[in-house]
């Protein structure tokens, strides 16, 4: 870019060129003594004087001319300055030909023509179209003032000095293309300094040096900072691709834009997140325009044959209730944000000090799991299913406990959403799944094994089916003995890719069951559309079954139609001998609860099998 400036505005290289041009028609007039020639003085004058001009103006105005727009408009004025002047030295050699034969006319013509016509190439290689015009009219009018002297040879010169023309122009071009294959790539390298590519946004680190500017300049003037992003974005990545994701981010990037462009400054944070400045301060401006990007960014996205739906989050933080610096100010807003999506996406969060400590603590969750998964803390306990008929132990869940002296008494309830938010609980998963296969080899061959598995893990399907492939060849637990287990969210979220996913495990063997029954839809299809070996019924019921008839029909009527369409049912949460009894009474062949045993971990989950696993209440 320096190389393009130099060359559209150099002001000493203009100022010779105005002398020498002034002193060529100065000499034309004192040879010739032609009254044409003063013309000619008083048009290089005001011509020359109008090309310094348009310099002097581009460099006081450097900064708004710094964009494509702003040269274009300054190369404008430059050629419409430069094309008469150019003419004008053109005319002056063309007379001096004219003139009868003088030799220092003549001279001074192929001087002026020929010379300014190699300094209109060196000047301005930027701008070939500039150059071609001045060309042809230096060289143009000296060859036509040749042809029409008849001077000997004349047919001669004119056919040189069209050479000189054609080589000369040809000489602009190859410059211009060098000289623009720089100048483009130096402007997109200065522009990535400051701007994202993707979206043409404004960059986070311009997004501070605004921020900075206006609390330097407006200090009393409260503003709102907030921090967007689209909720499950990565998911979009892993199954539609980048490209698909790209294409999701111009758009959300141009809603945002028409949604508070002309209150607010934007800017790209990184992948689906951005930042927002919003110029107005009250609360209730903040809440209408949350609302509006919220509902704006819920709404379906069209790539190509792909229609995309997610919703956004949204955190915000205020100037200067919450900070007095950008970097606190953007660090509130992505606490809120952070808050928002724990509670589930689709929100917006202000900042406040309860949340901070909310979000600091789950933050220090997330680190000690981080460190967790490297350590090895995350294990498998397991708890028996038995069945009521031989009140033998038939299968073991396993269920994921965290191995860490300072969270000791934390549920699986706390730490296994965290996981999921955190994008922990593939690994997380993994872990349990080897270790789980691993145990399951020291229990007898009719003993299965089931495995939870949630919908985070079901959106990475190819890496799900390498993990379960992996932990089957390397612990040689048979397939057949494997059964995940499913909650009836995946299905409603995505049945087609969940049907497609069972299938694939179908063929390897592993069996599926519907897990937390009657805690969501409820839909009988599912049970006629999925390939389910076993059903499980929620806790809830068999909670209630003796207090409420209702859940006891529930659970009759579930039992009979698994039984006529050949499925299992598992009760879960199973306490006392008494509703061990009411659900035999009810058809339900599994149970599993604290009445038969808690959760153990491994070495006590072979030992059932040391003893005799007849069922013995806990």
């Amino acid at each position: 870019m320096h190389l393009v400036h130099s060359l559209f505005t150099s002001k000493s290289s203009l100022y010779s060129s105005n002398i020498m041009g002034l002193a060529v028609t100065i000499a034309a007039y004192l040879i010739t003594g032609d009254v044409l020639f003063i013309l000619a003085i008083a048009a290089t004058i005001v011509f020359g004087g109008w090309r310094v001009k348009t310099v002097h103006d581009f460099a006081a105005t450097r900064n708004a001319a710094a964009t494509r727009r702003g040269y274009e408009k300054f190369d404008q004025a430059f050629f419409l300055s430069s094309l008469p002047f150019g003419l004008t030295i053109g005319l002056v050699s063309w007379r001096l030909i004219s003139f009868p034969p003088a030799a220092e006319g003549h001279a001074l013509a192929a001087a002026a023509a020929i010379g300014y016509a190699m300094g209109f190439v060196a000047r301005n290689a930027g701008r070939p179209r500039l150059v071609i015009g001045q060309v042809i009219a230096c060289l143009g009018m000296f060859a036509v003032g040749y042809e029409f002297n008849h001077e000997k040879f004349g047919q001669l010169y004119v056919a040189m000095l069209l050479g000189a023309m054609i080589a000369n122009i040809y000489v602009a071009i190859s410059l211009y293309k060098n000289i623009v294959s720089v100048y483009y790539a130096t402007a997109e390298t200065e522009f990535l300094a400051h701007y994202d590519k993707l979206t043409r946004l404004a960059n986070r680190f311009t997004f501070q040096n605004q921020v900075t500017s206006a609390i330097e300049k407006d200090g009393d003037k409260p503003f709102a900072i907030m921090f967007v992003d689209l909720d499950k974005f990565k998911d979009i990545n892993d199954t539609l691709g980048h490209s698909v994701g790209d294409a999701v981010i111009r758009e959300m990037a141009r809603r945002i834009q028409d949604c508070v462009g002309d209150m607010a400054q934007i800017a790209r944070f990184g992948g689906d997140e951005f930042l927002i400045k919003l110029n107005q301060g009250d609360g209730n401006s903040i809440i209408a325009a949350a609302q509006r990007l919220l509902t704006t960014l819920s709404l379906p996205y069209s790539v190509g044959p792909n229609v995309v739906r997610t919703t956004a989050s949204l955190g915000v933080s205020r100037y200067p209730d919450h900070g007095q610096t950008v970097e606190d100010l953007v660090k509130k807003a992505d606490i809120a944000l952070y808050e928002a999506k724990q509670d589930g996406g689709a929100a917006s969060r202000i900042f406040d000090r309860q949340i901070e400590n909310k979000v600091n603590e789950i933050r220090r969750l997330e680190t000690a799991m981080r460190a967790g998964i490297e350590n090895g803390e995350f294990t498998p306990y397991f708890q028996p299913i038995y069945s009521l008929k031989s009140r033998e132990v038939v299968q073991f869940e396993a269920l994921a406990r965290w191995d860490n002296p300072a969270f000791a008494n934390i549920s699986p309830a706390v730490f296994i959403p965290i996981a999921e938010n955190a994008g922990l609980i593939d690994e997380i998963g993994a872990l349990i799944l080897q270790r789980a296969c691993a145990a399951a080899m020291n229990w007898p061959d009719d003993v299965g094994l089931a495995v939870n598995v949630s919908a985070k893990q079901f959106r990475r399907p190819a890496h799900l089916f390498s993990v379960v492939i992996k932990a089957l060849r390397e612990t040689g637990l048979s397939p057949k003995r494997l059964n995940v287990e499913v909650t009836e969210s995946l299905l409603i979220s995505d049945p087609t890719a969940t049907r497609k996913m069972i299938d694939q495990f179908a063929l390897l063997g592993v069996q599926f069951s519907l897990d937390d029954f009657g805690t969501g839809y409820s839909s009988l299809s599912y049970l006629k559309d999925f390939p389910f070996k076993k059903i499980k019924i929620d806790k809830s019921f068999t909670d209630t079954m003796a207090t409420h008839p209702a859940s006891a029909s529930i659970i009759r009527a579930v039992s009979q139609i698994a039984s006529d369409i050949h499925l299992d049912v598992i009760a879960e949460g199973v306490e006392s001998a008494e509703q061990e009894i009411l659900l035999a009474s009810f058809g339900v062949k599994y149970c599993q609860g604290y009445y038969f045993s808690r959760p153990v971990p491994e070495a006590e989950a072979t030992a059932f099998f040391h003893t005799p696993r007849r069922a013995q209440s806990a």
